[in-house]
């Protein structure tokens, strides 16, 4: 339910805050006033697209605020849910219009999408008017009338549920079956990738170990030589290290037995000549074991050119490469039991169609047995709009596909239509075929009095009783106090006999200010409603016998009304 609303620099509205409460909220004013500029104002809110044109004149951007009370709303838990909007009992909805283009929608506080706000405020507020008259004239539109009669949401929502079930194994399904000519070719390039790499046998490090075997073999003459003259210096030449060191070690000893503080230092450089002596060795066998090879080389360089032509093309890193490996062995076994699946798809795809099928034909059976109670209820609804003898029909046809098997989505299989005859002895015709705004106005009432308790808690109603007057505005106005028992509903309106029903009675008006237009909305009292139904019958001058014309008529609203409720208790 709509709780607050809140205008500013929207058009000709500089500031406007305006309560609304359940049951029939009746907004009257002379043309011009605003009274549409304000169902702009909430279809912003609904998800209609802005412009900057609807920017008050000087000024850089227009705001427009909505409060509703969401407990009970079921239909709305799933698309706040979806969106990542915390539920709560109530929801703020925001909408700023910037000169600049840099336009923002807030729900709840946080940023969102206008997809998001289209789906969040078509489970908020229906808007009723001229140019919705139109719309159920649509087929599409048919079905969900018919649907809310019904209360089959969740027939709906298991149709839906097996639709999209049956819609995501048979995308599945097509898929592979569409790749199932290159599936052979996917497979014979998998196979050869995937022996190229285990011919290759490399393993981690291997490349750097072949870098380092590479070099030593490039420098093999070099290290041959190095490591001869280190050993001839240590060693083999005349007057070398170890030659040196050991007459060194000899004569300290001596002069130990003198002066013992020379003793540690003598065992030192004997362990040294010791490890010196060692090395002498190692080198002189490693200088002799150290060859030219160039074969080895050559063999080397191949094996590291091998490795590194691997790893470019499946790589960056051997890692990387092994990596590969594993995925490519894993897609080959899927393409191996690519038959197996497709044959357990295909099952499976049968299944689920049929799930989806009797689900349709369930839908269906029931829309077919409450076509006829609807039907009877909408013609009964027109009689008492002046209507009577009119015949309204619904048909419902299976929806076919071009090889004649039913052809379902997520609301099922059905085409859904409503026809009318508003004369007796005519034929009956499209519902988009009448002509009468009067009659447009008066059928869609009647479809809204037998639905009211739909998904969507306000309608809201501009000036629905066009081309109707006298006492058959009196019945729009009881039916509309019908349809606001059990929905919150505003309605514009330039009928008394409308105004009269009112639960909330709100004017608008315009009046200059400062040199600028500026419309204003009020709540009127119930005094004040007397002087505005008076003003309305009387025109101009407000007498006392249009008073009374006021009162009386407002006294009659609410005897009708009780009536009304007192009928409905009585059932």
């Amino acid at each position: 339910m709509l709780l607050e609303l809140r205008i500013k620099d929207f058009a000709i509205i500089e500031g406007l805050n305006v309560s609304f409460g359940p049951g029939l909220n009746i907004f009257t004013g002379e043309t011009g006033a605003g009274k549409s500029i304000i169902l702009d104002a909430i279809a912003l809110i609904l998800g209609d697209r802005a412009s900057n044109d609807i920017i008050r004149a000087n000024k850089d951007e227009a705001q427009v605020e909505a409060l509703f009370d969401i407990t009970g709303n079921r239909n709305l838990g799933n698309v706040l849910k979806e969106a990542g909007i915390e539920a709560a009992k109530e929801l703020v909805i925001k909408r700023v219009i910037q000169k600049a283009g840099r336009n923002r929608i807030y729900i709840n506080g946080g940023l969102a999408t206008l997809v998001t706000l289209t789906e969040v405020g078509r489970r908020l507020i229906d808007i009723y008017g001229q140019s919705e008259h139109q719309s159920l004239t649509r087929p599409e539109e048919h079905v969900e009338v018919l649907d809310a009669f019904g209360d089959f949401g969740k027939l709906r929502d298991y149709m839906a549920e097996c639709h999209r079930a049956y819609a995501s194994i048979k995308k599945e399904y097509d898929s592979l079956t569409s790749d199932s000519k290159s599936s052979e070719e996917k497979r014979e390039l998998l196979a050869f990738q995937l022996k190229e790499i285990e011919d290759a046998a490399i393993s981690p490090g291997e490349d750097a170990e072949l870098k380092k075997l590479k070099e030593k073999l490039q420098n093999s003459e070099k290290i041959k030589a190095v490591t001869a003259e280190a050993e001839r210096g240590l060693y083999s030449d005349p007057g070398s290290v170890i030659e040196r060191l050991g007459g060194m070690i000899k004569a300290l000893k001596e002069m130990a037995k003198v002066d013992d503080k020379l003793a540690k230092t003598a065992d030192a450089l004997e362990a040294s000549l010791f490890q010196l002596e060692d090395s002498e060795r190692f080198l002189r066998d490693y200088s002799d074991s150290i060859e030219a090879d160039p074969e080895a080389l050559e063999k080397v360089a191949g094996r590291l050119d091998h490795v590194i032509k691997i790893k470019r093309k499946y790589g960056p890193e051997i890692e990387d490469v092994l990596g590969r490996k594993a995925s490519f062995e894993k897609e080959l076994k899927n393409l191996s039991n690519f038959e197996e699946r497709l044959k357990a798809l295909d099952s499976s795809v049968k299944a689920a169609r049929e799930k989806a099928a009797t689900a349709a034909n369930n839908l269906s059976e029931a829309r077919k047995a409450a076509a006829r109670e609807f039907e009877a209820k909408v013609q009964e609804e027109l009689a008492t709009l002046g209507m009577k003898g009119s015949v309204f029909e619904v048909a419902i046809d299976a929806e076919k596909n071009p090889d004649g098997s039913p052809r379902f989505g997520e609301k099922g299989s059905d085409r859904v239509s409503f026809f009318i005859s508003t004369n007796p002895g005519e034929g009956i015709k499209p519902l988009a075929r009448i002509a009468s705004g009067g009659e447009l106005s008066r059928i869609m009432l009647s479809m809204k009095s037998v639905t009211a308790s739909g998904r969507v808690p306000t309608l809201i109603f501009d000036e629905i009783d066009n081309g109707v007057g006298g006492a058959m505005a009196q019945v729009v106005g009881m039916k509309l106090k019908e349809v606001a028992r059990s929905n919150q509903v505003l309605a514009i309106t330039h009928l008394p006999q409308v105004a009269a029903f009112a639960d909330r009675h709100y004017n608008v008006a315009k009046q200059a200010q400062s040199g600028r237009t500026v419309t204003s909305v009020r709540e009127l009292s119930k005094e004040e409603s007397v002087e505005h139904i008076s003003f309305m019958l009387g025109g101009m001058k407000v007498t006392d016998t249009s008073r009374k014309q006021a009162m009386e008529l407002m006294e009659a609203a609410r005897s009708l009304s009780a009536g009304k409720t007192s009928a409905r208790k009585g059932k």
